[in-house]
């Protein structure tokens, strides 16, 4: 009798309700709360690593984590263990700060956890389960309830909720931004500039990569590939744009040198690599441009075959309707409110669904090419409209509306970006040190353990 009911208390959920497996400073979170975490971030891991998973990278899902390498000493079971006890602590740490704060989640914020949660209750049937139970088993482990979900998925969310306010509540005056800027700016300027590589190769004739620097100073990027297809077997330069901390260590410092003009050449080798380089400068970006806002309603084309390439008549169709919408808003009142309201019924974009089509704050390269060289003209005023047609990502016609210039430049949202950053990770990392995290384990019977 003994034995039956040690047998039928370990197959049970009773210890896994009731059992700790974790104490994160003075919180103890049973087996069952371990189990949610823990398969909470192999589920994001596998949905965020899927393709590559399946291709064999990382781990193989038909044997136990716990008899695979993630690193040396630690099994992919200890990695997904870890990574549940690190967010265990920062929800508690942010969920305990925003109810010390009387801080109160945005309607809209508890709208997706409501969502969240009806997902999960009806999911199970579509997905081939015989019952919820079956489904919070087999995904979250033994112990794992609709209300236990219910729970901690609130405190989640809470803890997201404070942690965009807290570092929201951060400010920096624009002396703050600018020094922050004029410190940082080697890792955040753009660069422009055009290069050739020239691979060692005992077998082909030696490239002279000073001669051709020596022919090309002074010319431009498109003359310094002009140069090289006319010279040199139609061979080109490769034009590229990248922040400071992007580019090619071998020639990176000569680069964003302040001495630097357009149309300076340098020569530099790669000796580990094999490879010569020959670098023109071609300009510098220091980011001090207003960021942009703007409205847009997105008509995508349709049908595309089965290479994803769509036809010239499906382009003309998205456009079609695109000036069918501009059209019914040129015959309206044709102001910023109606266009929103458009962009609410019209739009395929959803992105911006909801919002009256709006982007705020966009910079430079963010957009599709056709819209971010409009939005970014010099000439650009505010109630300016314009049709653009893009084939590439989200194919199809975008009807836009420009809003105006935001306040910041991209320089100042790069620097307040990174200050926020680093004051909530100061932060974050002193409640850290108050909160250690003693581990138990026992009966822990997560996701594919």
């Amino acid at each position: 009798m003994v034995a039956f009911a040690f047998i039928f208390i370990y197959n049970s959920t009773w210890p896994a309700k009731h059992m700790t497996a974790v104490t994160i400073g003075d919180e103890s979170y049973t087996v069952a709360e371990t189990n949610y975490f823990y398969s909470t971030s192999y589920l994001n891991f596998y949905s965020n690593y899927y393709y590559y998973i399946t291709y064999g990278m990382f781990f193989d899902t038909s044997t136990s984590l716990a008899e695979q390498e993630y690193d040396e000493g630690m099994t992919w079971r200890d990695y997904f263990i870890e990574d549940a006890e690190e967010s265990m602590r920062q929800v508690q740490i942010l969920y305990n700060a925003a109810q010390e704060a009387g801080y109160t989640v945005p309607e809209d914020e508890l709208e997706s956890y409501h969502a969240t949660l009806e997902s999960i209750e009806t999911g199970w049937a579509d997905n081939g389960y015989s019952s919820l139970a079956q489904y919070l088993n087999l995904n979250y482990g033994k112990g794992v309830t609709m209300e236990l979900i219910e729970e901690q998925l609130y405190r989640t969310f809470v803890a997201s909720s404070y942690a965009s306010y807290l570092a929201d509540s951060y400010e920096y005056t624009a002396d703050d931004l600018a020094a922050w800027y004029a410190e940082n700016a080697a890792d955040y300027d753009e660069i422009t500039y055009a290069y050739y590589s020239i691979y060692d190769d005992e077998t082909a004739e030696p490239v002279d990569a000073q001669a051709i620097a020596d022919a090309v100073a002074g010319m431009t990027d498109e003359e310094f590939s002009a140069y090289l297809e006319e010279n040199y077997d139609g061979a080109t330069a490769i034009t590229a744009t990248n922040a400071g901390s992007n580019l090619n260590d071998t020639y990176a410092e000569w680069l964003l040198d302040n001495a630097r003009q357009a149309g300076d050449v340098t020569v530099a080798a790669d000796e580990e690599g094999g490879v010569t380089y020959v670098v023109m400068f071609v300009s510098r970006n220091t980011n001090d441009y207003k960021l942009a806002n703007f409205r847009h309603i997105l008509i995508m084309a349709e049908d595309a075959d089965e290479d994803g390439v769509y036809s010239e008549e499906e382009l003309a169709a998205a456009e079609a309707r695109a000036q069918e919408i501009y059209d019914e808003w040129l015959a309206g009142d044709a102001t910023e409110d109606s266009f929103a309201a458009l962009a609410d019924e019209y739009t395929e974009d959803s992105g911006s669904a909801g919002s009256g089509g709006l982007y705020e704050d966009v910079y430079q390269g963010q957009m599709v090419t056709a819209i971010d060289e409009w939005l970014f003209d010099g000439a650009r005023q505010t109630g300016d409209t314009i049709i653009v047609t893009n084939d590439g990502s989200y194919t199809g016609a975008h009807v836009v509306y420009y809003v105006g210039e935001s306040d910041m430049t991209y320089a100042e949202s790069l620097a307040d970006s990174a200050l926020r950053s680093e004051a909530y990770e100061a932060w974050m990392t002193e409640q850290e040190e108050q909160t250690p995290i003693t581990e138990k384990h026992i009966g822990m019977c997560g996701k594919n353990h």
